[in-house]
């Protein structure tokens, strides 16, 4: 397949993904309807198999996909990859991918497969159908694609490069296990926000979506708020009311909130008590599930400075100003566009440039 022909097989993807229960005339077989009501059974379903995946968050994550996936983002992406028009090699790419969220390794999925590589994913116990019927659809409508996927919950064998995501420890391992490939090895990471107090409702209720999305699992899950001194929560928490439904349905972010709430007190450890969610005050980054932290300053270019010196942790850090590159909009965090990258790494860069070998 040509480059043009994958851009525009996941452009049709997109579209179909887009179509609000009608599938474009242009697209519409019975092997199409079929794939897309195993992919909507599978959302709707998926919570027996793994607690956390519920169909509102699910269904979100589809709105990211969406949302990348659209014609003219994905040729502007590409256009910075010239050397992607010259490629005439393919490598076996194996991707160990992550569990916290759902379908969190569609991207370098889209990434492989746009590089002409064999995608060959490890996938997670926790999210092991999702991608799988996603991609059953995007063969439904390229069938050449089915020569350049294939899943695994087994070892990763002959392969010739490696992507892996998991925890700073399952990290070290990968540095070790996958030492004699070419590789990126992420960590975990986490997302902040620094607000100065004029933040309109509209933004906070943006970062409200940010900080709940995925009940705070994913890596651009806002975990930790930095704000003026004398900053007044209570807008902010009225607005975290709106997931109070949500959240008090769910057994296990229940479960885990209460005994967070029992340990603080136990322990004498002040923390604000929202009703579903608790923020306390902590220098650290990462926050436990059900836990926001924050820190007061005085002079908000100290918390820039501070942050550009834990920038190998850091994700996503969301401000009504940037600073340069770096700085997002409250409620983008959760939605990145096609052209950013997890932990900051270029994947397409890497496959690229490590194309020498076929096959």
């Amino acid at each position: 397949m040509t480059l043009d022909e994958r851009i525009n097989a996941f452009e049709r993807l997109g579209n179909v993904l887009n179509a609000n229960d009608k599938i474009p005339e242009e697209f519409f077989t019975d092997a199409l309807s079929t794939a897309l009501q195993n992919f909507e059974n599978c959302i709707q379903n998926e919570y027996i198999h793994h607690s956390w995946f519920i169909p509102e968050f699910i269904r979100k994550a589809v709105e990211g996909i969406r949302g990348m996936l659209e014609g003219a983002k994905l040729r502007r992406w590409l256009a910075a990859y010239p050397a992607l028009m010259q490629k005439t090699t393919s490598k076996r790419v194996g991707v160990i991918i992550a569990g916290n969220i759902p379908m969190v390794g569609f991207h370098d999925f889209l990434c492989v497969l746009m590089a002409g590589d064999v995608f060959i994913g490890k996938l997670s116990s926790n999210d092991k159908h999702l991608l799988p019927l996603l991609a059953e659809v995007l063969c439904v409508l390229e069938p050449r694609f089915k020569n350049y996927i294939l899943f695994t919950e087994g070892k990763l064998e002959q392969i010739d490069e490696i992507i892996a995501t998991g925890s700073n420890n399952s990290a070290r391992y990968f540095d070790y296990y996958f030492a004699k490939y070419p590789s990126i090895i992420r960590k975990h990471c986490n997302s902040v926000a620094i607000l100065d107090g004029t933040e309109s409702e509209t933004e906070l209720a943006a970062l409200v979506d940010d900080i709940c999305l995925y009940f705070g699992l994913g890596c651009r899950s806002i975990s930790k708020v930095y704000v003026p001194e004398n900053y007044d929560f209570t807008p902010l928490f009225v607005l975290l009311d709106a997931y109070k439904p949500l959240f008090s349905m769910h057994n296990a972010f229940l479960n885990n909130l209460e005994y967070q709430k029992t340990v603080h007190l136990i322990n004498r450890i002040p923390f604000l008590d929202q009703g579903i969610m608790m923020f306390k005050e902590h220098h650290s980054i990462a926050s436990a599930i059900g836990i926001v932290h924050y820190e007061y300053y005085k002079d908000i270019e100290d918390v820039w400075q501070s942050l550009a010196l834990q920038s190998e942790v850091i994700q996503c850090i969301e401000s009504r100003q940037a600073r340069g590159e770096v700085g997002l909009c409250f409620g983008q965090s959760q939605f990145p566009e096609v052209w950013d990258y997890a932990n900051k790494i270029d994947t397409l860069t890497f496959l690229i440039e490590n194309s020498k070998e076929s096959i």
